[in-house]
């Protein structure tokens, strides 16, 4: 089949950072195209300069054999090019009609010869309800977008591009905030579109999704093209191996099978109408707690209940068996407890600030006294933070915002971690990560958790809950329904545990 795209020899440059190299490649007409590497090796980059976000240094680009310039998103929209970001660019304080419609909104004249025009309302939602339809999600078209969760908000971000109708669709890890369920959802609007003829560009660090919904796969490495297959002629072993360079092997637990330290943070009966009550669990010291749940179970805000953003309506907190108050996150810092939130970009970064800045802005105590910095002591805890996570940066002022999704992650971990906290509340660690830095994090946790760190990581990800979790609690309609060590566990006892109503149902 022809190919409906064509990239030939795209180079793109940003300070101190070289984000592609000659990369050439074709995309055939009707196809899902898989694009995968590591963070870093450019991806995002390359989809960018096709949605005409960037602007490609050198080489060029062919739609359906006519050289494709377009500078604007606007312009790519009217080439029939879409693209669903991994991080959402929503209106947060816009309805979900209006997310969905924004810039194309349907308008009418009042008057016919007046010059001024207005937003045809009801088109506007009629539109907007007709691609919430195509997506099988039912959502308030006058919720504010603001108040659904993640994963609702990454759905209007996916109906936001479908609504254009586009011929080329690119989808940016489309499904790493979603459920199983929303992501079957998904997975059968993409099979729809690629019957109707839409050719799709599809980002990915999950092996089985690529391999079930692609046709075809490129992967990426350092900014190169590395090669282009067929899938049913390659492995996921072969990818891995591409993608990285090397053999990372399969991921093992290697956690405690005996008893933990002693009881760092316990907690009983936490409640916070309506998102989660009489919650009561132990973290010990030492061991590594997966919070596994459906979307909407109430995990995160739980976590967030914790670390007094916000605080707790009621129940007990106790550090080191002694009662405490937390009513802020400083007050939480204070008592040992930090916290790496599920978004990132929102609520654990300042984008336009630098790497070292944001690594050493949330542990300041540890190098101004008086009132003075020490600016070597400052330098010292960035570097070395920089080195132990494995953080790709050309310096540390670059800014956080021109790094990869995985080495923001690494710097979200860094900077709680430099606050020497006794309890880490991590918050869906490897949302975005490819599977090279996903080792790395899971290899990080279990070495801070034999430092004596006590860790409660929350988690969509089954294969992550088993591979990383000592111990596993599940959550269920804003309950705690089940705790069960690692050797009880397996993804059919969780899932029970997490979509049933009968307890019963996962013995």
């Amino acid at each position: 089949m022809a190919p409906l795209l064509r990239i030939e020899a795209i180079s793109k440059s940003f300070p101190g950072v070289s984000a592609l190299q000659d990369v050439s490649f074709a995309v055939e007409t009707g196809s899902v195209h898989a694009i995968v590497g590591e963070n870093g090796a450019g991806k995002s980059t390359l989809m960018q300069i096709i949605a005409g976000v960037q602007r490609p240094d050198d080489g060029t680009l062919f739609l359906n054999d006519e050289e494709l310039r377009v500078h604007t998103t606007r312009e790519a929209q009217r080439k029939g090019i879409g693209i669903v970001c991994q991080e959402l660019n929503l209106a947060p304080n816009m309805t979900v009609a209006e997310n969905i419609c924004l810039g194309i909104e349907p308008c009418v004249r009042l008057v016919p010869w007046a010059g001024r025009a207005f937003v045809d309302r009801a088109a506007l939602r009629s539109r907007a309800a007709a691609v919430l339809k195509r997506m099988g999600v039912a959502i308030g078209l006058d919720t504010k977008v603001g108040e659904l969760s993640i994963a609702r908000q990454q759905l209007i971000e996916i109906c936001k591009a479908l609504v254009h109708a586009p011929r080329l669709l690119i989808f940016d890890e489309p499904t790493s905030s979603l459920s199983e369920t929303e992501t079957e959802v998904l997975f059968k609007v993409i099979a729809d579109l690629k019957a109707d003829g839409v050719t799709m560009l599809y980002i990915s660090h999950r092996m089985p999704e690529v391999f079930s919904i692609c046709d075809a796969v490129t992967v990426l490495r350092d900014g190169r093209h590395v090669k282009t297959l067929r899938l049913a002629e390659t492995s996921p072993d072969e990818i891995v191996r591409l993608m990285v360079g090397r053999d990372l092997g399969a991921a093992a637990w290697t956690g405690r099978a005996g008893d933990a330290g002693p009881v760092v943070l316990s907690v009983r009966g936490l409640t916070r109408e309506p998102y989660y009550r009489d919650i009561s669990f132990d973290l010990r010291a030492g061991e590594i707690v997966g919070l596994a749940g459906l979307m909407g179970a109430g995990r995160s805000e739980m976590a967030l209940g914790i670390f007094g953003a916000p605080p707790i309506d009621g129940g007990d907190i106790r550090i080191d068996d002694r009662p405490v108050r937390i009513r802020s996150p400083k007050d939480a810092l204070r008592r040992g407890i930090a916290m790496v939130p599920e978004d990132r970009k929102r609520q654990g970064l300042f984008l336009g600030l630098g790497v070292g800045a944001n690594l050493s802005l949330s542990a300041s105590r540890r190098f101004v006294r008086w009132g003075m910095i020490n600016f070597s002591v400052e330098r010292s805890l960035i570097a070395g933070y920089i080195q132990r996570l494995r953080i790709k940066t050309p310096t540390a002022g670059q800014a956080v915002g021109l790094l990869s999704g995985g080495n923001q992650q690494k710097v979200v971990l860094a900077k709680w971690l430099a606050t020497n906290p006794k309890s880490l509340i991590v918050d869906e660690p490897t949302r975005g990560v490819d599977v090279g830095a996903k080792a790395e994090i899971y290899a990080l946790m279990r070495d801070l958790a034999d430092e004596g760190l006590a860790i409660l990581m929350i988690s969509s990800d089954l294969p992550e809950i088993l591979t990383v979790s000592d111990r596993i609690l599940v959550m269920r309609d804003g309950r705690l329904v089940g705790e069960m060590s690692h050797a009880e566990a397996n993804e059919e006892k969780i899932m029970a545990l997490a979509a049933l109503d009968r307890p019963e149902a996962a013995e």
